[in-house]
């Protein structure tokens, strides 16, 4: 089993709770998300090196659209 943890720290501006919490839906049973006041913290395990790649690939484009998403939002 391969443990792994991302942590994101906020750029100027961002809110971390809004990028969490629109990732949250698409986490597994083996994902823990905190979302801490300028950080954002994911845990999970994985059987696999490849998975892990892939894993991490989704997440970050996943949170990469929520703060595209949010940016674009908050423009309007």
């Amino acid at each position: 089993m391969i443990h792994a943890r991302l942590v994101l720290l906020a750029e100027a501006g961002e809110d971390m709770e809004k990028i969490g919490r629109s990732i949250a839906p698409d986490n597994l049973p083996n994902m823990n998300l905190l979302i801490e006041k300028g950080c954002l913290s994911l845990q999970f395990s994985v059987q696999k090196p490849g998975t892990l790649l892939t894993t991490m690939d989704d997440l970050l484009m996943n949170i990469k659209i929520a703060k595209e998403t949010l940016s674009v939002a908050e423009d309007r």
